[in-house]
């Protein structure tokens, strides 16, 4: 049988690359919270990996907002959520 089937097992030099690729990836999230002063502690933010998972979505090529949508349209956004969240508290 074939090694190349849909079963066959996946070459080491694949596996390597695959951490190679994980690693840039870390490295890159990595240094950006160090300029940026994010504190280690927003890694275990309930949100952090939803994040991750919603912009490796986007695909290549996705660029990520501004400072100005971020601390205005997204803030709004997110604050309207939270009231409508509340709301639904208070009539129960």
């Amino acid at each position: 049988m074939s090694r190349t089937t849909s079963g066959a097992q996946k070459s080491l030099q694949n596996c390597w690359q695959r951490k190679e690729a994980v690693e840039r990836c870390d490295l890159a999230l990595a240094k950006w919270m160090f300029d940026a002063c994010v504190s280690f502690n927003a890694i275990n933010s309930a949100y952090y990996q939803h994040a991750i998972d919603v912009e490796t979505a986007m695909g290549p090529g996705y660029k990520g907002s501004n400072l100005h949508d971020i601390r205005g349209y997204y803030l709004a956004k997110a604050v309207d959520e939270v009231k409508i969240y509340v709301e639904s508290y208070r009539e129960i």
